[in-house]
Order: C-alpha cells, then structure tokens, then sequence
C-alpha cells in the first residue's frame, strides 16, 4: 500500500522542527500522483519506486527505513565495498581480489554505466563476491548487469557447492536458482592477461508487490545522472519506475552563491527527467529539498549555505512543469541555520551535511508520514 493515514509514525519531539509543515507540496496538479495512489491501493497493482542522489541515498538509511515502511521489496544491489567505499547495511557484498572502479561523479567515465552509477572493475582469477540478504529478500532469480570481456563469464556458487550457469541477455547474465535463496557467492570464470569484468549492478528477482530501488553514489549531482548511459535500457528490463524520489541537488548547490545557475539546474532536470520518462511516460516525481547544511567559503571559514533556498524554489517550478509533489526538507527540518540544532540533538554528523543514522530514519519517517497524510487531505 502505498501509505495510508492509520500507517503513521510516532515523531519525537526535536527543538525546532517544524512539523506542521510536514507535508507534500503540489505547484501543478496533483493529479497524476492521486491516480498512482488510487492504482496501487484498489487495483493491487505492482509499484517500482526509484529514489536517486548522492551520499544522502548511497549511505541506504533513509532508503531502507521507507522499504521498510512500505513493505517493499529491495531493488537493485552493487558492491560499494569492492571499490573503496560505504555501502548500505541492510544486505552483504564482499569483495575478495582486486578491483578497479568507474563512478558517474567523474567528468569523463571509464565506463559506459547505468542505473548504479557506478562499475565495479577486475580481471583478477581470484575476484568474487559473497552476497547475503535478510531472508524476506529470498530470490529465484538474479541479475548480473555488465560486461565481459574476452573469456570471462560470471558464475553462481551456492551453499551447497552447486554451481550456477547463467543464460547471457545482452549485457546481462540472468541465473535461475533451483530454490529461493538469499545467499551465494558470485565468482568469474575465463580470467586473463585478455579478460574483464564490468559490473554496474546485481538485481534479485523481487517477491513483494512494490519494490523500492535506491541509487546513489557519493558526491553525485544532476548532471552525474546524466553521464550514464544505459539508465533507460537498465530501468526498463528490472524496474521501469512508477515513482521516482529525487534527492538529487546538495552537490549541485556546494558551490559559493554567485557560481550556482539556478536556470542551468533546471535545465539538467528537466533533460534527467525526460529519459526518465522515456521508460514510463506516465511517472511520477517527489522532490525532496536540500537539507540545511553548511558550505566551505575559505579554508578556515564556513556559514550555511544560502543556494539551499535557490534549490528549494527551482525545485517547486519543476514539480509544477511536471504536475510532481515536493518534500520541503528545509522547511520542515527549521529552515536557515538548522542543521545547527539537528546537530545539537545528534541527529547530524558535525560536518553540518551529513545525518547520523537517527536522523536518516527521522527524515524517512517525516516523508513516510507526509506521504500517508496525503490520504486525509485529499478526502478533506
């Protein structure tokens, strides 16, 4: 279901949290979002929910504590710790063997990406990845998005020392289980002098009725989204979505106030949107706000960063272009300067940007509830 009034929940009190306004904001229509509502809820109709970003999504708190509440399925995984970095908690990827790395936050791509925004790179004999997800995630089905090079070929090891061929889909390597599983280990046959393999994502065949995908990758903006190629194609064989969730803007906006275009951001949405819309034309888009947070002016100096309210009113154009819903995270978390009080009440890392983990599932918990409030408002 996709959030109903009776699913509420409890908020503790946080000096300065402005809950009255939690809400969804319509600038346009809010239609289109009324008619998914009405879909999902009466029709038992499956729901794909897309939420992309930077570190705020790569970080999976916010994102899992929404599946969670939603009772969703888990989308797409990608093993973040293979190259060198923080990965979310809620499933396992571990890496043995050398592995290079390709992500959407470089201005030129090693690698043609897509949906992940990120590659996992090797040609070592000796590479794989030991997968483990929470039982509820048990899947028959598993995707291997990416490429091989010369002789080498992905394979699946199960517990018992079966062995797993996959049947080869273009780029994709597709492997059927004899059973629902939610452990294995991913290995690669073939490797040498002359072979690679370019992984952009692991996708388990979902079970639940709504499935919530989360892609982020650490210090992406707007444009980053947009150097990856293959988004449409992998969106449309796995999860063409109904709902995209963008918390796409706090790397756009780290920039001194004079140098962000406020025109040019939009203008890179709207170019994201459109290919998003190229998979589902009838999709829908929230908007959720930058949060308040500082910006480096010197090496010594920062003050909070003013282009957090330039975003927050590019943000209501767009959602009225395109009849989307807005999640005003500044507004409701205080406004201007309060990432300072969120941090008093170790809710915030201290680089004033960040959240810690309570706070990540605060904010999901606020959305979830403006979302489920939605129902009351509209009978109303």
């Amino acid at each position: 279901m996709l959030g109903t009034a009776q699913d509420t929940i409890p908020i503790p009190a946080v000096p300065g949290i402005r809950l009255g306004t939690n809400r969804l904001d319509f600038p346009g229509s809010r239609e289109r979002f009324d008619s998914l509502r009405k879909c999902i809820n009466d029709g038992g109709q499956k729901l794909n929910i897309l939420h992309i970003g930077g570190s705020h999504v790569q970080a999976g708190i916010f994102s899992n504590r929404l599946r969670e509440h939603f009772g969703a399925s888990r989308g797409l995984l990608f093993p973040w710790k293979a190259i060198r970095t923080n990965a979310p908690k809620d499933y396992s990827l571990i890496p043995s063997g050398t592995w290079d790395r390709s992500r959407c936050i470089e201005a030129l791509p090693t690698e043609t990406l897509g949906m992940s925004g990120a590659a996992a790179i090797t040609n070592d004999s000796l590479a794989s990845l030991r997968l483990e997800l929470p039982p509820k995630y048990a899947f028959s089905k598993l995707r291997i998005m990416g490429k091989a090079e010369g002789r080498a070929k992905p394979y699946l090891l199960l517990g018992g020392g079966d062995t797993i061929q996959a049947e080869q889909q273009g780029q994709d390597f597709l492997f059927t289980l004899p059973k629902p599983n939610c452990c294995c280990t991913i290995a690669f046959s073939g490797m040498d002098s002359t072979s690679r393999f370019v992984l952009r994502g692991i996708y388990p065949e979902p079970k639940q009725r709504i499935v919530y995908t989360e892609s982020g990758v650490n210090g992406a903006s707007v444009p980053s989204w947009l150097r990856c190629d293959l988004l449409e194609e992998e969106l449309s064989r796995t999860c063409p979505p109904d709902l995209v969730i963008f918390g796409i803007g706090i790397n756009d906006a780290n920039v001194l106030p004079a140098k962000f275009d406020a025109e040019r951001f939009k203008a890179s949405y709207r170019m994201l949107m459109d290919r998003l819309r190229a998979v589902n034309p009838n999709v829908c888009f929230l908007f959720i706000t930058n949060n308040d947070c500082w910006l480096r002016v010197g090496k010594q100096r920062r003050t909070y960063n003013r282009n957090t309210q330039k975003v927050e009113q590019a943000m209501m154009e767009l959602a009225g272009e395109c009849n989307g819903a807005v999640w005003n995270q500044f507004r409701i978390m205080g406004g201007f300067g309060s990432s300072s009080r969120w941090g008093n009440a170790h809710l915030m890392n201290r680089d004033h940007i960040h959240f810690l983990t309570e706070g990540y599932q605060l904010l999901a918990d606020l959305l979830y509830n403006a979302i489920c409030n939605e129902e009351l408002r509209e009978k109303n």
